[in-house]
């Protein structure tokens, strides 16, 4: 049977302290949805740059989807692609504008691990409106590629301390080569450290409230000086009774 499973309770670790941090030794995947992760992974190799960053710097690349989850059956659709906009208030460098970012690729709307970590990812949440249980929810998948050099650091998060503007965010280790840095932080409301952590491990991931917390992540770059560095993640926002219209998962944008 293909799933993702852990013994960690994580809902009461998100509900107590509005994060939960899962290592990879913590998570359990059949033999069927790691093969379908292997696949996913290549796709990070064709990512366009992103077009955004301070300064017309080229570090960061990534493409994004959006589907519609129904929490009741465990369905996925594919929404149409839209562009990305999240507001200045939450994010001072890149809030406030519209962005323009590919849609993620075919193979990856269908990819099988991509979709079960949703649905995994949706049961963790300590949800306190049980009509959240019910009503269908507006997942967007960002697929992000981070580089540096020994002399140029690359930036998960050139906007700082942030919210993305989502009800939960979640966040998984896709790739770390030849990097050093990338410390990430978590906030309270007022912005307040609440605590620090590394992501060490291909899918070491933690998983938060960003309506109540903040986040960021420290720079890379280059451990050994005549490689390039790179950190890729995989990341969730769950966005509670947006339901836009289905289309056919085949079909592109």
């Amino acid at each position: 049977m293909a799933n993702i499973t852990t013994t960690l309770n994580l809902k009461d670790e998100i509900a107590r302290n509005g994060y939960g941090l899962l290592r990879a030794s913590d998570l359990h995947i059949s033999e069927e949805l790691l093969q379908a992760w292997h696949s996913l992974t290549i796709d990070y190799a064709d990512l366009p740059a992103d077009e955004y960053l301070p300064g017309g710097a080229r570090y960061r690349f990534r493409r994004y989807g959006r589907f519609r989850f129904s929490p009741r059956s465990g369905a996925l659709s594919r929404l149409p692609h839209e562009d990305y906009f999240q507001s200045a208030d939450i994010n001072r460098v890149t809030g406030g504008i519209i962005r323009k970012f590919a849609p993620l690729e075919e193979t990856t709307f269908d990819n099988e691990f991509l979709r079960e970590l949703i649905r995994f990812d949706f049961a963790q949440f300590p949800l306190e409106d049980a009509a959240q249980s019910r009503e269908d929810w507006e997942v967007h998948a960002h697929l992000i590629r981070v580089t540096a050099g020994l002399s140029a650091p690359g930036h998960p998060t050139p906007e700082g301390i942030h919210r993305d503007g989502a009800a939960f965010v979640t966040v998984h280790l896709a790739e770390l080569v030849n990097a050093q840095g990338g410390e990430v932080s978590i906030y309270d409301d007022d912005r307040q450290l609440l605590t620090t952590f590394q992501l060490e491990a291909v899918l070491d991931s933690y998983l938060f409230n960003d309506a109540i917390l903040w986040h960021a992540a420290e720079p890379i770059r280059a451990a050994a000086p005549a490689h390039g560095a790179i950190r890729s993640i995989l990341t969730f926002d769950y966005h509670p009774g947006l339901t836009g219209p289905r289309i056919d998962s085949y079909k592109r944008d």
